[in-house]
């Protein structure tokens, strides 16, 4: 497996061969960051949100629900928010068609998540806390929003205007990440997990999948010795570049850039070409028990 995969797709619309199709989703599902040579171009209306000034407050991104068609995280007014809300639509959209034809087997089982538009620089940017610093190597896991084995499929592209990168850096396989911090991290708490989704600390009651997700991201931040001593990749996507990716098994940090967005879809995990390589599956043969 490599860490970085280059798949030749030029079109978000277009059909793909049947080979570089199969190709594209043996290695993403083994693990590896898939990268595309296809920009997502801008409308010439478009170019007036190329701003970090329209983040609201101390937020980092701002959000769009394409099921409910909300925008969140935004300081504007009615006219720029309305052409915000038209922009992520496209780019959801776009992302959607380009894993239809790249993952035909996730078609019909394909769950839209947010589309997400991050104009601010990254570096230098001081953390709510450790948990929250994602210059520190993780896998995705979301505190209040269980997702009981579904996978966190990604895609990614680089608007910047200025030709800066997004600058990344890729950890270890999440079969190593899995037997280093599984057996140090506490037991399920089903009465905890109870109280937690009554109490609407979660959105949902929490698997025991999603505890031990959530004791991997935690426990890779907050261990400074693994931050510093664990293999990590270079990755850098240029401007005009798409990288698709399981955030929830791929170990990853992001160093530096601004102006990119994100669009997230949620697999099941019975979609999947090869569900044995998937956390769920590793999770459960590491603790030799079914997790939801």
């Amino acid at each position: 497996m490599k860490p970085i995969e280059s798949i030749a797709v030029h079109d978000w619309q277009a059909p793909i061969a049947a080979q570089l199709a199969a190709q594209a989703l043996d290695a993403l599902e083994a693990g590896s960051v898939l990268r595309l040579p296809l920009p997502f171009t801008l409308r010439a209306e478009e170019r007036t949100l190329l701003s970090p000034q329209l983040l609201s407050g101390t937020r980092k991104n701002i959000s769009y629900n394409p099921a409910s068609g909300r925008l969140q995280g935004a300081d504007g007014d009615a006219v720029l928010e309305t052409r915000l809300r038209g922009f992520l639509a496209r780019y959801h959209a776009s992302a959607r068609a380009l894993v239809e034809h790249l993952f035909a087997p996730y078609r019909d089982a394909l769950i839209d998540g947010r589309a997400s538009y991050r104009p601010a620089e990254i570096a230098g940017r001081v953390p709510k806390s450790w948990r929250h610093d994602d210059t520190r190597v993780h896998v995705d896991a979301f505190p209040a929003t269980p997702v009981h084995g579904r996978r966190l499929l990604r895609v990614f592209n680089n608007i910047n205007p200025h030709g800066e990168p997004r600058r990344w850096q890729v950890g270890e396989p999440f079969a190593a990440v899995a037997a280093r911090f599984v057996p140090r991290a506490p037991k399920p708490n089903a009465l905890q997990a109870q109280l937690m989704a009554a109490t609407r600390i979660t959105k949902s009651l929490r698997s025991p999948y999603d505890h031990y997700m959530l004791q991997l991201h935690d426990g890779m931040k907050a261990d400074l010795g693994y931050q510093a001593q664990v293999h990590k990749t270079a990755a850098e996507f240029a401007p005009g570049e798409t990288w698709i990716v399981y955030s929830d098994q791929v170990s990853h940090a992001v160093l530096a850039g601004r102006y990119m967005l994100e669009q997230t879809f949620y697999v099941p995990v019975a979609a999947l070409q090869y569900p044995e390589r998937s956390p769920l599956r590793v999770l459960e043969k590491l603790t030799g028990r079914a997790l939801l």
